[in-house]
């Protein structure tokens, strides 16, 4: 199978990318867009980039602030050939990983885009899709819609996606580039580094 890993990054974050560059023919999406269209960040504008950049290949979407977990690339890989058909999301903060475990969960309930698996061919559907999105938004002062267009396109389209725990990344602490009013404290229930 032809996987692409792919990772967003913008100006001066671009050191968070030193501790993934282990992983095999790593593509960089990067965000140097000057025009966010109707949103106040670019971000949106890099995430369709990155859609496109997998073309018709299955793909591992990645925003630059994760940690991976020890043996990343194996543990990913292995997850990934166990279920190739499906959407996998691999960091959540939810309680559920913590009683439940892996599951499959709605395509309504999907949010985080830090480290999410599309198969093959469905990242060139949600870059078509974005560009709908995009024009029906009226969010006016919308920062950047990147996970309500994955969360809007699986639900319009009945797709569930199965949730890995323990999670293999979890979140940076820090702010966001996005939108410096989240918590820098979103981290993931059930990563463990060396999980």
């Amino acid at each position: 199978m032809s996987l692409k890993f792919i990772v967003m990054t913008c100006e001066g974050r671009e050191h968070y990318l030193n501790s993934i560059k282990g992983i095999p023919n790593l593509l960089v999406s990067y965000d140097n867009f000057t025009d966010a269209g109707k949103f106040t960040s670019t971000a949106f504008k890099n995430s369709q980039q990155a859609w496109d950049m997998a073309g018709e290949s299955a793909t591992v979407q990645m925003e630059d602030d994760i940690i991976l977990c020890d043996f990343f690339y194996d543990k990913i890989t292995k997850a990934i050939a166990e279920r190739p058909n499906d959407v996998i999301q691999f960091y959540s903060s939810r309680k559920k990983d913590l009683t439940v475990g892996s599951r499959y969960e709605y395509g309504g309930n999907f949010l985080a885009h830090l480290c999410y698996y599309l198969p093959k061919g469905m990242a060139k559907e949600i870059y078509k899709y974005s560009f709908e999105y995009e024009d029906a938004c009226d969010y006016g002062q919308h920062r950047s819609p990147n996970d309500l267009v994955t969360q809007t396109y699986f639900k319009k389209n009945k797709i569930k996606y199965w949730l890995h725990c323990p999670n293999l990344v979890n979140h940076r602490i820090g702010k966001s580039k996005i939108d410096p009013r989240r918590s820098s404290k979103r981290q993931s229930l059930s990563f463990v580094s060396g999980s």
